[in-house]
């Protein structure tokens, strides 16, 4: 089911329409703020039950969906745990985005460039030159290989469509109102710190995974070892900083560095160390290194799910 979910995902991408599951979450989300905060003054408190009623609700949902179609027919209990994890899945938007943004490039319209990264980041991107926008497209891509690849597979092998689209409904939560801004410091306080808790361990296997796609696809293997190790892992920046950490070793690269977020300066570690300018090859050599590790992590999640298929034979 994974298998399938994950090549459903490369081949159509999501298609935009008013049911997607991630769509109906963020509806919830905007209305559940506003209930939650019309009746509890207390902000950080109404965003935790916001924070954790969400993901319990979807996961509760799809789980009875799924249980019930099972009463009817065990296909449609397959049909909807792939449509489920596919749901879950971003690869094939991801490279979609980014490629958009390098024709962009190519054609020197800055412009059109900086309006197609609009659409993947929360940064300012007004006022980008073209180093600063490969930046930020290479950064996001790095960071979604985990949030929209290597975390829904992670999840989707322990617990199935209701356990990818549960993680989905805490990254959307920390989308929306995870931000360090006057509205939702206090009130995004939980959905940040439950984000940062539910991609710890797949921050984590991004590591080896990016590592070993650097070797496949072209990159500085050694570099993405070092960098992604001492830069990310070992340095306590973040989970979202150890794929970038590996990423700007397997490309040669520096990233990180001060960004502007909703008008507001945001210092961040510069991850590497290289000098190397930035140009349109990288972007593409970061699409590429991104498809690389999104197989490794299939094949690596599917011997996991092997195993702990073995373990549950050996207790039963």
């Amino acid at each position: 089911m994974v298998a399938l979910a994950f090549l459903l995902d490369l081949w159509l991408g999501d298609p935009i329409y008013a049911f997607h599951p991630v769509r109906m979450m963020g509806h919830a989300i905007e209305h559940g703020e506003g209930f939650l905060r019309g009746i509890i003054t207390h902000e950080k408190m109404a965003g935790a039950i916001l924070s954790i009623c969400i993901p319990t609700a979807v996961f509760l949902l799809a789980w009875s969906f799924i249980l019930w179609l099972g009463s009817i027919h065990f296909f449609l209990v397959w049909a909807a745990q792939i449509f489920g994890i596919y749901s879950a899945l971003s690869i094939h938007d991801l490279r979609k985005e980014g490629l958009n943004i390098s024709q962009a490039l190519k054609k020197n319209d800055l412009c059109q460039a900086r309006k197609n990264l609009s659409r993947i980041v929360g940064r300012d991107t007004e006022t980008l030159d073209q180093k600063e926008i490969l930046r930020a497209s290479i950064e996001t891509i790095a960071e979604s290989t985990v949030d929209g690849i290597i975390a829904p597979l992670f999840y989707a092998v322990i617990g199935g469509a209701p356990l990818a689209l549960a993680y989905k409904a805490v990254n959307t939560l920390d989308s929306m109102i995870g931000h360090l801004n006057e509205r939702y410091r206090d009130f995004g306080f939980f959905a940040a710190k439950q984000d940062e808790l539910w991609n710890w361990i797949p921050a984590r296997l991004s590591y080896f995974a990016i590592v070993l796609a650097s070797f496949f696809a072209g990159g500085q293997t050694q570099q993405a070892l070092r960098t992604g190790w001492q830069d990310g892992v070992m340095a306590g920046h973040g989970n979202s900083a150890i794929p970038e950490a590996a990423f700007a070793g397997a490309l040669g690269l520096q990233l990180g560095g001060p960004s502007v977020y909703e008008g507001r300066f945001v210092e961040k570690p510069f991850l590497g160390s290289y000098t190397k300018n930035f140009d349109g090859g990288d972007l593409l050599g970061s699409i590429r290194l991104m498809l690389v590790a999104s197989w490794i992590s299939l094949l690596g999640m599917l011997l996991l799910k092997y195993g702990l298929g073995l373990v549950d034979q050996i207790l039963k």
